[in-house]
């Protein structure tokens, strides 16, 4: 049995948890076993784990993530926590982890996000367009870019032609701490039900509540915490997307895409999928946000991506096959 290790929530998002999900039911379909460890606050995950028939148990969260590794049951692990809320805890993880004779594996960030050792997991996955094979790393393995983008196996199937889908999906996060919701159902009043805007899953309940009806108050579609975004993609011309995961779901489903980032910091790292020609990216931080917002979503919904593109969604099979090997399961 594989376990894999991911958090979800408010300030690290739900992206983590979405992707162990979809790895689960690759490393299953490819004829291995695999379960993930939660946090014991996950419950919507915990329900998703649940209705796949996939293994799930719980930690208590901690300060320091190296106290959890006696909770974890037997059997190699991979870490899906590359946060800069938990990066310098990772090292002593896996050290943790090896010091009881177990495999690992880690799914690190980009740039500022990426894994710095010293501890060397036995496989370490960067799985994202610009990710560079010749910069060194402190692991034993190495595979990376966006072929490995680990997604649904929905999104193996072939997407579904622009000119039979119409409007815009919104999704700006599974948490957005950031309120970027507010700020696009502010920015976009007239675009009516043909704007379907995600309220996710990792939102509080009465912000949620507020979310719908702010986007109900300009006609628009609230979907309320989906288990899928991908007939949500494959139904809409364009996309406006925060600065996380969904983007690769966007690529897959040949979704032209407006990604719209709290910040510097945040739209810095958005430049490997954006110099890849994948999305207009627009910083909510400066001003004119509105207008350039409208600019930029009229420029997408022009588009029409080359398919296939650079994220097949096969990932999911690759990074399975990768891990079984490596473990030796």
């Amino acid at each position: 049995m594989i376990w894999l290790r991911c958090k979800a929530g408010l300030d690290i998002g739900t992206g983590h948890a979405v992707r162990c999900l979809a790895l689960a039911r690759a490393i299953e379909a490819e004829g291995g076993e695999a379960g993930i460890i939660f946090d014991s606050d996950n419950t919507a995950f915990l329900e998703q784990a649940d209705a796949g028939s996939i293994p799930a148990l719980t930690v208590t969260p901690r300060e320091n993530l190296a106290e959890e590794v006696d909770e974890y049951p037997l059997g190699p692990v991979l870490i899906d926590l590359s946060n800069p809320l938990l990066l310098d805890q990772l090292p002593s993880l896996v050290a943790g982890l090896q010091a009881q004779g177990r495999m690992t594996a880690l799914i690190e960030g980009l740039d500022k996000e990426a894994y710095a050792g010293p501890a060397e997991p036995d496989l370490l996955i960067t799985p994202y367009i610009g990710a560079a094979a010749d910069t060194p790393r402190p692991a034993k393995r190495w595979i990376g870019g966006g072929q490995y983008a680990v997604l649904g196996p929905e999104y193996e199937a072939a997407p579904a032609p622009l000119d039979q889908r119409k409007g815009v999906l919104v999704m700006l996060s599974g948490s957005d701490p950031w309120h970027l919701t507010e700020r696009v159902i502010a920015a976009l009043p007239h675009c009516g039900p043909d704007l379907r805007i995600v309220i996710g899953n990792g939102i509080p309940d009465e912000h949620a509540l507020k979310l719908a009806a702010a986007a109900e108050a300009i006609a628009a579609s609230p979907l309320m915490a989906p288990e899928s975004l991908f007939d949500h993609f494959n139904a809409a011309r364009a996309c406006i997307l925060g600065p996380g995961l969904a983007k690769y779901e966007a690529a897959a489903t040949g979704t032209p895409c407006v990604i719209v980032c709290p910040d510097e910091r945040y739209a810095a790292m958005q430049s490997a999928f954006i110099l890849a020609g994948l999305g207009h990216l627009l910083n909510a931080d400066e001003a004119g946000f509105a207008e350039r917002l409208k600019t930029e979503l009229a420029i997408a919904l022009q588009e029409t991506p080359s398919l296939p593109g650079p994220i097949d969604g096969k990932g999911a099979r690759r990074v399975a096959r990768k891990l079984l090997r490596t473990f030796g399961e």
